[in-house]
């Protein structure tokens, strides 16, 4: 999700006529990064919508390969959702799907002595150039999730929520390349994209954690 999408989630909101129903405003944190999110209630006290926008960037190292690799997660997703609330209390199933911009951008980075070990062979530098490697994930992704708190009927203009759940992503799907190449080196490269694929094979679920503050106006 780029920054253009934010304008479109505050223009949807808005457009939501007053006297149909109350609206919250809201803002996020947790693993999907930050966020902004617009609730209105279908059936007060049992049924609520909500359209969230989420960002955010996140750097780490990944070494479950040959190739250590400098990563950069770019977290991107504009999710609806629907809550019900099954006791008539603020404890809420969420079922809904998101729009899956998430992407993982990674740089393969030498060793000490120059040199990169892919699939147990040795390349210099000079043999290999740079190795870029992308993951992407389904643009489609479900979610199921439960939580706690009523944006809409709760009776106060502020209001705080707590949610815990799960994203389906989907198989990754990798790429790996290199700037330059020798004789072997595609084999090689290829044997790397397995092993990449099966250390990433876990990230088709992605776990959701988050906390917000919303306002009913």
């Amino acid at each position: 999700m780029k920054m253009k999408y934010l304008p479109l989630l505050a223009a949807l909101t808005l457009s939501v006529p007053a006297q149909a129903a109350d609206i919250a405003v809201g803002l996020k944190a947790g693993t999907l990064g930050f966020g902004l999110e617009a609730t209105t209630n279908v059936v007060p006290a049992l049924l609520n919508v909500r359209l969230q926008g989420n960002m955010f960037n996140y750097n780490k190292t990944i070494t479950d390969t040959s190739v250590r690799y400098d990563a950069k997660l770019k977290l991107r997703t504009v999710g609806l959702l629907a809550d019900v609330y099954p006791f008539a209390g603020k404890f809420r199933l969420t079922g809904g799907a998101y729009y899956n911009g998430n992407k993982l951008s990674m740089t393969g980075t030498p060793t000490a002595a120059g040199n990169f070990t892919i699939n147990n062979q040795s390349y210099s530098t000079a043999q290999v150039g740079t190795i870029k490697s992308t993951v992407k994930f389904n643009k489609f992704a479900p979610y199921i999730g439960l939580g706690w708190g009523d944006a809409i009927s709760s009776g106060s203009p502020f209001g705080f929520s707590f949610e815990l759940g799960a994203l389906y992503m989907g198989q990754p799907k990798t790429t790996i390349s290199t700037s330059n190449t020798v004789a072997g080196l595609a084999a090689n490269i290829a044997a790397e994209k397995k092993k990449l694929d099966a250390s990433l094979s876990k990230m088709k679920w992605y776990p959701v954690a988050t906390v917000g503050l919303n306002w009913k106006f």
